[in-house]
């Protein structure tokens, strides 16, 4: 896994230019086929992704198939804005809608591979039904020295074997490939520093503040199981991006750990990135 050698903390721009950047390139996209069960294609991740966003699809990712659960999130969404029969079937109707809106807020096939959702991970299968199941995945991050309080997204590794990040500079990301917080190991959170539009920043994110948290403050994980796991800072430390980064996933000391990541130093409009990287260490009070 790249995450846990020094590549992987170049692929983590927390800055969100490259994502927007995708997203304007595809202020054109438009839907043109009707679409239903068993259906494939981009246009079915452009779909899928406006139903997560919506947060009618509760699945990871966009998958490009249109299965069962495409079907039920397209008829609730439909419900939503008074399209009748809800049948879960994408026709002109439909798509004559969802066209109107994505002009406001494009989206598109290529940011749908990258993009994640901000509820629980359901992978879609073709034959079997799935069901949300509480397991303890965090919902939301609080930290009440920054004001933050935060959704979750839920990330994971993109193909070429980075980790994937927030879409947004509002929410945080989970790493689903380390433990839930609350569990043994370090959990990994990430989030943007700030939104950079034409080199400027236009608007901060939800880490803007990350830097001023000391050791013995406090912050809260609240999960699906309704309970609030506390935390307390241990340590901060700045990293090169080029910089060995194992120590962040594995502690090694079997305790239960939360480790915050952002930007931090100076914006390199270049790279689209900037010079280092910020980890704040906590661990769970006990």
């Amino acid at each position: 896994m790249k995450v846990l050698n020094t590549a992987w903390f170049i692929a983590l721009l927390l800055c969100v230019s490259v994502v927007l950047k995708s997203a304007s390139a595809a202020a054109d996209f438009t839907f043109t086929r009707n679409l239903s069960l068993g259906i494939r294609g981009d246009d079915v991740s452009a779909l899928q992704q406006f139903l997560i966003a919506g947060g009618f699809l509760k699945i990871l990712t966009p998958t490009g198939y249109f299965g069962p659960l495409t079907t039920t999130a397209l008829g609730a969404w439909q419900t939503s804005v008074s399209i009748y029969p809800p049948a879960g079937f994408f026709g002109p109707i439909s798509r004559g809608k969802i066209n109107t809106v994505a002009q406001q807020a494009p989206i598109s096939a290529t940011l749908a591979k990258d993009a994640v959702g901000t509820t629980t991970i359901i992978a879609e299968t073709t034959s079997t039904a799935v069901v949300n199941i509480i397991d303890g995945s965090p919902v939301r991050l609080k930290i009440p020295k920054l004001n933050i309080d935060a959704g979750f997204q839920y990330n994971g590794l993109k193909s070429d074997g980075t980790m994937e990040i927030p879409n947004n500079v509002t929410d945080v990301g989970w790493f689903t490939g380390s433990p839930r917080p609350g569990e043994k190991g370090s959990s990994i959170v990430t989030g943007h520093v700030a939104q950079i539009r034409g080199g400027i920043m236009t608007k901060p994110g939800v880490f803007s503040n990350l830097s001023e948290l000391k050791i013995g403050d406090k912050l809260y994980v609240l999960n699906d199981k309704g309970e609030s796991i506390a935390f307390v800072v241990r340590e901060s430390r700045v990293y090169d991006p080029t910089a060995d980064a194992t120590d962040i996933f594995t502690p090694g000391d079997g305790g239960i750990h939360l480790n915050l990541i952002t930007c931090e130093g100076s914006w390199n409009p270049e790279k689209l990135s900037y010079t280092q990287r910020l980890v704040v260490f906590t661990d769970a009070v006990q």
